[in-house]
């Protein structure tokens, strides 16, 4: 399921609380650009993430001087998905690279 940015952290931080202690650990970047983070608490339950480039490639159309254009371009997005022992369903949040 993919979220807002605001509601991803909300959401992280909701768990987190829940659980109070706990600490993280970050995996080395791999040649993709990608990297694993696991918030585990003290009390078993864990938040794992998932943090990796994502590309898009968009198309508009625009007008420029009465003649419409169409513009297609690779756009470059962070992409973050996470998920946690409480709930295991995936959510994905991105933003601006």
């Amino acid at each position: 399921m993919t979220i807002t940015t605001a509601e991803y952290n909300s959401r992280k931080l909701a768990f987190l609380r829940k659980h109070e202690d706990w600490t993280v650990e970050t995996s080395p970047m791999n040649e993709y650009g990608q990297y694993h983070k696991t918030y585990a608490c003290t009390d078993g339950a864990i938040f794992t993430e998932i943090n990796e480039p994502a590309y898009e490639t968009v198309e508009i159309e625009t007008e420029v001087k009465g003649v419409k254009i169409r513009i297609k371009q690779e756009v470059k997005l962070f992409r973050t998905e996470g998920w946690s022992t409480d709930d295991a369903t995936s959510i994905t949040c991105y933003e601006k690279f």
